[in-house]
């Protein structure tokens, strides 16, 4: 029943006009526990998302792999393609995290909310507040927050 559901919910939502293809994204100071971080999205095909992105804070490095669903929430854009849209998804994949004497990784889940605001028809500025964590061995999880700014094409 649970992927019924699941396929009525993505058969209903709205697919992105013009199909939004990659985003690429930046975070600086706005997010915890990592200071600097970049990640890039690729939009497969609708609804679906694959990210890579890697984090540091001072001598402390992660970097992950994750895909997922994406939902079009809100589309308030006009007839040329002009204006905010609103997306929410969620990941799941792998992270690695490398430590000053120690390294670990585990199962990763994310979810996001991103605003982009769109310029012209391919080229959108994005806002992305995303949380979630690393599961290293149950219970032990290790939570992230982050508040990325970036491009989408």
């Amino acid at each position: 029943m649970p992927l019924l559901a699941l396929i009525a919910l993505l058969s209903a939502a709205d697919v992105e006009r013009p199909r939004l293809v990659a985003t690429v994204r930046v975070s600086t100071f706005t997010g915890w526990p990592d200071l600097l971080g970049a990640s890039a999205t690729v939009h497969l095909i609708p609804w679906v998302d694959l990210e890579a992105g890697g984090s540091a804070l001072f001598v402390t490095r992660s970097w992950y792999a994750r895909g997922g669903l994406r939902w079009l929430f809100e589309d308030w854009r006009d007839e040329h393609d002009k204006g905010l849209t609103l997306r929410l998804s969620a990941l799941a994949g792998f992270k690695r995290v490398e430590l000053p004497d120690a390294a670990f990784q585990g199962f990763h889940v994310a979810g996001a909310l991103e605003f982009t605001w769109w310029l012209a028809r391919h080229f959108g500025l994005s806002l992305q507040l995303s949380g979630g964590g690393t599961v290293r061995a149950w219970p032990n999880f290790f939570p992230e927050l982050r508040l990325a700014f970036g491009t989408s094409f």
